[in-house]
């Protein structure tokens, strides 16, 4: 899954680039998120093992998650009498146990991700009424940062390195270096 949130997040950051796509680069910022704060509230189903395997969201946590911003008046008005919004970015932050969020520093985020909460559904059509009037790339930032943390797995599996840690021949400070990780749940 991390895997796939990276993709995305590499074809945000080369749509920034493109005159007038910033919105593109937000979305894809946004599904690559989706995916990656989904990876941890998700537990492998099929193809266990293999290249192909799949996994099925705790539907559990995502509705206590849905329930906890009900009670503290964080969903939008015309969300409230709804079941829980699986693409909503800041429900799938707080499915997250709150000790994981921690230790990734994924709770210092946590205004960005709730002002971006819904550009996935909401700004994916310009033409559409309530479509946003402006765009920004926080979100890509974010991702990139979090994609770039060393995430630990579950002690029963081993780390899988999507990206090659950085050579210091690169011109990076041997302290700023950092090692590129992900968490595959």
């Amino acid at each position: 899954m991390v895997e796939s949130a990276y993709r995305y997040l590499k074809a945000a950051k080369h749509l920034r680039r493109g005159h007038d796509m910033l919105d593109i680069a937000q979305i894809n910022a946004a599904i690559g998120m989706e995916i990656l704060l989904k990876s941890f509230v998700s537990k492998p189903n099929g193809n266990l093992g293999q290249v192909n395997e799949t996994y099925e969201l705790d539907l559990v946590a995502i509705k206590a998650a849905h329930e906890h911003l009900k009670a503290t008046d964080r969903i939008p008005v015309y969300r409230k009498d709804r079941g829980p919004n699986k693409h909503d970015l800041l429900t799938l932050f707080h499915a997250i146990p709150e000790p994981i969020r921690q230790h990734i520093r994924l709770d210092r985020h946590e205004h960005w991700i709730e002002k971006d909460r819904e550009v996935f559904t909401n700004a994916r059509y310009r033409y559409e009424a309530g479509a946003p009037g402006g765009y920004d790339d926080i979100l890509i930032g974010v991702l990139d940062e979090l994609i770039e943390v060393r995430i630990p797995r579950h002690p029963a599996t081993q780390s899988t390195n999507i990206r090659p840690p950085v050579p210091r021949s690169s011109g990076q400070a041997v302290g700023a270096q950092r090692r590129r990780f992900a968490l595959l749940v």
